[in-house]
């Protein structure tokens, strides 16, 4: 078992957000009223030059790579509320086992990823949409919060109770099916953000942890110095099979 252990985030339906949870969750939302008051009350184009574009259209932008991540869909409030709820369900206990520095680096590598991943199969027929939001982070911060607290119970839709691990597994594997089947315009952006925050996730815990790395290092030394002697049955009398000492 590794020496290194995540601190388990208990799991409730109270607030658990921490300040700089809370402060993302306002600029998300203050934000998303901008919009709502710039392309329905004042006729601006807002979102289509901050939105992320496919690489072979000419609305792409590189600054689109950076922004797309803060906005939401103007035409569909709903969906803004309900990422605002996974956001204030997931970030909490996601950020108090992680850490602070962690947990942003999580939030926006797979941001990032999904973007990178979508840029690159824009090419593909079936995932050439525009494409903004933060979604490949929720699901990232969905599928971490399953591997930090497997046994938790969610209820889902608020009704079904269900473990976290299997809310997981069915992010990722639905994930990946509508990915597959091309019924999600978005699916390499989603599907890229989870592999990227995964990655994250699990790398630096296994491949850097100074304290895996310093025990390694021991472990090797001890077979170094044990591979130095020769060992000799005790029981047998006979000079040719002295001990040798180097």
């Amino acid at each position: 078992m590794s020496s290194f252990q995540y601190r388990r985030a208990s799991y409730g339906f109270g607030s658990q957000l921490t300040p700089i949870g809370k402060r993302l969750l306002i600029l998300y939302s203050v934000i998303y009223v901008l919009e709502l008051f710039c392309e329905h009350w004042f006729n601006m184009p807002f979102v289509v030059y901050l939105q992320l574009y496919p690489l072979n259209s000419s609305g792409f932008h590189v600054w689109q790579i950076l922004t797309h991540p803060f906005l939401h869909n103007p035409n569909a409030p709903i969906g803004f509320l309900i990422n605002c709820l996974v956001f204030y369900f997931f970030a909490g206990p996601v950020e108090q086992a992680l850490g602070t520095r962690r947990f942003l680096y999580l939030f926006y590598l797979a941001a990032l990823g999904g973007a990178l991943c979508g840029l690159a199969f824009s090419l593909v027929s079936g995932f050439n949409s525009a494409f903004l939001g933060m979604m490949p982070s929720l699901l990232t911060l969905i599928v971490v919060f399953g591997l930090l607290n497997p046994e938790a119970t969610i209820l889902l839709m608020f009704i079904l109770p269900i473990k976290a691990k299997f809310i997981s597994y069915g992010t990722v594997i639905v994930t990946l099916l509508t990915f597959l089947a091309k019924v999600n315009p978005h699916g390499a952006y989603h599907l890229g953000g989870i592999l990227f925050g995964y990655v994250y996730f699990q790398g630096p815990r296994y491949l850097f942890d100074p304290n895996l790395i310093r025990l390694r290092y021991m472990e090797w030394q001890m077979k170094r110095r044990r591979s130095r002697f020769t060992v000799v049955d005790g029981s047998k009398n006979d000079d040719d099979h002295k001990p040798t000492y180097h």
